[in-house]
């Protein structure tokens, strides 16, 4: 076997980072601000602060409870908040082009974790459910289920297979959004009756726009007529860090998104604080997907997960040939781990309700620690991705949190 890198340099069995749980990360977001309204307000959505403590802890046994060391301070003074998501802008990034957007410059700014895996599916439906993959479920954009069928989650159907009817989210992913509080949401009206809305977003009371115009006016109405509490949606800078990456076509979305917010922010009523977060960081993957070696795929029944955190599902017997033929072959561009280790390693996060990882991740993962990706040929769309993530270094799992008050 030869590595596809220099054969001289160290084989350090390192291990990528692990995405925080407990404080600082996207699936206390939501639990965190319903935590701070019920305290400022003295209830909320109805039911008192015990009540909404008792919830959030329900959820996430993991959650400090102690939210004030990591959560921004201007949330003790508000009687409202709006949550907008910014699909695709990681920390990184928003460092290294804030002089585009000198709106969110004026933002205070701190930097959180996203989850394992980096992808849309599973981090969204962290930040709304307040849970971590391990109990919710969503474990990746393409998953085992029903263990011989791969689902793509954002699609909600079978890859690779047709005439085959998508499971009900409700069966793929049980815990109930926000709490089961039924806030307001504001998300694009082409995405309002699919599986996964349905699977992240189920319960709540949708407002869709088709312009980001419309998603401001929305945003800002909800909260004038006394809203309490708006969940938004934009997934821009994720589609355009994907086909164009990181250059001027990405900037001149940031400007956009920008003015967005300077909008949004001058149309808020006093003691609204907006926050701003992501789902995960890009980062540019100039080359094409590797494609697995024969002595891999020899081994291989199916593969799913995504290309910088793709899951290989192999035959009865192959683990231990195939785990270390590709920590001898990718050793440089992947941290690669077996399936314990990852559950046992915390990447998940703990299950409070439910245990999915056993039967829908698979046997061994190549998790891409630089610019690369690992090709599947049933993972495949339109274009090729000129930006990516999936994976848990700096740039694709660290995500910003700016806070203003109005």
């Amino acid at each position: 076997m030869e590595s596809r890198n220099d054969k001289d340099t160290p084989r350090l069995f390192d291990r990528p980072p692990l995405p925080n749980y407990s404080g600082a990360g996207i699936s206390n977001v939501v639990p965190a601000i319903f935590l701070h309204l019920a305290r400022n307000r003295g209830s909320l959505f109805g039911r008192s602060l015990r009540e909404i403590e008792e919830k959030v802890l329900t959820i996430n046994s993991d959650i400090t409870p102690d939210l004030e060391s990591w959560f921004p301070y201007e949330a003790n003074e508000a009687s409202r908040i709006a949550l907008l998501v910014l699909d695709g802008l990681g920390y990184s990034q928003l460092a290294r082009f804030s002089r585009e957007m000198p709106n969110l410059a004026g933002f205070s700014m701190q930097q959180i974790s996203s989850v394992a895996p980096t992808t849309t599916a599973t981090a969204l439906t962290s930040i709304s459910t307040g849970a971590t993959p391990a109990t919710h479920g969503i474990l990746g954009y393409r998953m085992m289920f029903d263990s011989d069928k791969v689902i793509n989650t954002l699609s909600w159907s079978f890859s690779g297979s047709s005439g085959q009817t998508a499971p009900n989210p409700e069966d793929v992913q049980p815990t109930m959004p926000f709490l089961n509080f039924r806030p307001k949401v504001v998300t694009k009206a082409q995405y309002q009756n699919s599986g996964f809305t349905r699977a992240h977003l189920r319960g709540t009371q949708m407002f869709d726009y088709r312009l980001p115009s419309t998603m401001v006016d929305h945003v800002s109405e909800l909260l004038n007529k006394d809203e309490v509490f708006v969940y938004a949606y934009y997934e821009g800078i994720d589609t355009v860090a994907h086909e164009y990456g990181l250059g001027g076509c990405y900037i001149e979305e940031l400007r956009v998104v920008d003015y967005l917010v300077g909008r949004l922010v001058a149309s808020l009523p006093r003691g609204t604080l907006l926050l701003v977060t992501s789902d995960h960081g890009q980062i540019e993957v100039p080359e094409s997907p590797i494609e697995l070696d024969p002595m891999i795929l020899d081994g291989t029944v199916s593969l799913s997960g995504e290309g910088r955190f793709r899951w290989l599902h192999l035959k009865n017997g192959a683990q231990e040939m195939v785990f270390e033929a590709a920590r001898e072959l990718y050793i440089n561009d992947a941290w690669v781990m077996t399936k314990e280790e990852l559950i046992s390693g915390g990447y998940y996060g703990s299950s409070v309700k439910n245990s999915f990882e056993d039967s829908r991740l698979g046997d061994v993962a190549l998790i891409a620690k630089s610019n690369v990706a690992f090709y599947d040929p049933l993972d495949t769309g339109p274009y090729n991705l000129v930006c990516r993530h999936g994976s848990l270094t700096q740039d694709e799992l660290q995500v910003p949190l700016l806070s203003y008050l109005v």
